[in-house]
């Protein structure tokens, strides 16, 4: 298999309309394994740099990329076992500043959230991307 498939899917922890009420956006992405043969995930590496996060601002079309965090590389050889049908959160934050970089008072932005990583299945390393929206407004 030279192309195995994973999906993430994002959504807002706690808060499914994902209303901003001008404190930290917590999300949960979810990682799901759907193929039929286990997936070996460098969990750790991406749960400390984080995901690839653009936020749009729906009226503006204004965009920025969030900054990632550094990590130990050494963390992208420790991978976590994802068998067929399982899934992995990973938790993040949007912070407040974050979503009203903008310069709005009313926040209405589409988060695009990008996973990516070179993963491991039936011996073999090949990359994976994949990307999940979110839309946060203000409540």
């Amino acid at each position: 298999m030279t192309n195995p498939r994973l999906a993430i899917t994002a959504t807002c922890k706690e808060n499914p309309q994902c209303l901003f009420k001008g404190e930290d956006v917590f999300m949960d992405i979810k990682i799901t394994n759907t193929q039929k043969v286990s997936v070996e995930f460098p969990f750790d590496y991406i749960q400390k740099t984080g995901p690839t996060i653009r936020l749009i601002d729906t009226r503006t079309k204004k965009e920025t990329y969030l900054r990632k965090n550094l990590a130990d590389f050494d963390l992208k050889e420790r991978f976590t076992l994802i068998k067929p049908g399982e899934s992995i959160i990973l938790e993040w934050v949007i912070s407040p500043y974050e979503l009203q970089q903008f310069g709005l008072e009313h926040v209405d932005v589409i988060a695009e959230i990008t996973v990516m990583a070179s993963i491991r299945t039936q011996g073999e390393t090949v990359e994976f991307r994949d990307t999940a929206m979110l839309r946060i407004v203000s409540y």
